[in-house]
């Protein structure tokens, strides 16, 4: 994809590890959104795969690297996959950083608001400044950064809120979508339509648990507002990954999206950044029965 300068998707589920660490360098600044990883504890009733484990230590590496090269950090919400106490990523990465945040106080669950309250103690005297995103607009020389207001982790609050982001550098613009799980909610759907970006990151519903776990995200209302968006607005590339590919038949959502898709490129992130995925989570057993 031709942004002005780069886009660097660092750790997404189709690398084999639970993440949406994206980085991105514009004309003006390097901003890093959501940049932490972590992996799932059991999984078909196994623990990680030592192969899950390296890639997981890879790519905290990576993003350690590329996050202490970032002016800008962006937190869209406290789970462990988006925002890290230390134990992977270290917490000195926000040092003279600007971060943007999901508000700790407001339109938070409980776990969360603990989350968030230990986070923003460990980062403390860090940051050059630290700033609630939620419904709010940027600007870092010409690079223009806007944030949604808060919309459901999924199809309710059970699992908190996310902040969506959108960053526009020159004549083009990256949309992030963080947590929405499909998406599945209307006000999710509507700040994509309303703020129409060229690549757009969006973490699709975690069908692996649909049917066997309540208030998840129903894939048929997901793939209707996808269809919804994609009827209003072609993006040059549409990158669906995190809670999706945490299934081997992720392709199968990918058809059902086909006829919508106009000009617009579907893929996952490892596809976006010229790798194959990896669904290591996914493929535990077969790793162990390797």
């Amino acid at each position: 994809m031709v942004f002005s300068t780069r886009v660097e998707l660092i750790g997404f589920d189709s690398f084999g590890i639970r993440s949406m660490a994206t980085f991105l360098e514009t004309q003006d600044t390097t901003i890093f959104i959501d940049p932490a990883v972590s992996i799932a504890p059991i999984r078909y009733g196994l623990p990680p795969h030592e192969i899950e484990l390296r890639r997981l230590n890879e790519v905290a590496t990576k993003i350690t690297s590329r996050a202490y090269e970032s002016e800008v950090i962006i937190v869209t919400h406290y789970h462990y996959d988006h925002h890290d106490l230390g134990d992977l990523v270290p917490i000195d990465i926000y040092r003279s950083k600007v971060v943007f945040i999901k508000d700790p106080q407001n339109n938070i669950n409980v776990s969360q608001r603990i989350r968030a309250a230990r986070f923003l103690k460990r980062i403390s005297g860090l940051p050059k400044e630290v700033k609630i995103a939620d419904s709010s607009m940027y600007f870092h020389g010409n690079t223009f950064i806007k944030i949604s207001h808060p919309t459901f982790h999924g199809p309710t609050p059970k699992l908190g809120y996310v902040i969506q982001v959108l960053v526009k550098d020159s004549d083009k613009k990256l949309l992030f979508t963080s947590d929405v799980e499909g998406p599945v909610n209307k006000d999710a759907v509507e700040f994509m339509i309303n703020n129409p970006a060229d690549l757009v990151i969006v973490d699709g519903p975690p069908t692996y648990l649909f049917k066997a776990k309540k208030e998840v995200s129903d894939p048929e209302i997901a793939l209707r507002e996808l269809a919804r968006y994609l009827t209003s607005y072609a993006p040059e590339y549409l990158i669906i990954d995190h809670h999706l590919l945490r299934d081997l038949n992720y392709v199968e959502f990918y058809e059902s999206l086909k006829p919508y898709l106009r000009k617009t490129k579907l893929l996952t992130a490892a596809e976006f950044m010229g790798k194959e995925p990896e669904l290591l989570e996914a493929k535990r057993k077969e790793l162990y029965e390797g």
